[in-house]
């Protein structure tokens, strides 16, 4: 069996982080296949790995500046400042299923004014991909 490394721990200030070596036939995850890497992605670090002055960025779809730097919407500066400028964000960590004030604007967003949703019968979970 190959060995691997695995990091326990949580994004605190005061965690302590730990590694735990092991082989891979202890883990639970042993069976599974790693996948491909992402084709996009990839894409993304051949055009940064690329040298020639007239390359064209065809990987994900941003706007980009003349020097080829991502493009920043003044709305998006704005937002930014605003969330910034708020003393009422303390940086608490979210319930783990993101922001409750969230979810039944974007359930009835995605789904309607439907029974479903105003009974409660819709279970949603906030995630960043």
């Amino acid at each position: 069996s190959r060995p691997f490394v695995r990091t326990v721990g949580v994004l605190r200030p005061a965690a302590a982080f730990f590694t735990v070596r092991t082989t891979m036939s202890d883990s639970m995850f042993a069976h599974m296949v790693e996948a491909a890497p992402d084709p996009i992605l990839g894409t993304a670090i051949a055009f940064k790995a690329d040298t020639h002055p007239k390359k064209v960025n065809l990987g994900v779809g941003a706007y980009r500046t003349e020097e080829g730097r991502p493009y920043v919407f003044k709305a998006v500066r704005e937002a930014e400042r605003r969330i910034l400028s708020d003393p009422s964000l303390d940086k608490e960590y979210l319930a783990i299923d993101g922001i409750l004030e969230l979810k039944k604007p974007t359930q009835l967003l995605a789904f309607g004014n439907v029974p479903a949703v105003t009974d409660g019968r819709i279970v949603s979970s906030q995630a960043l991909s």
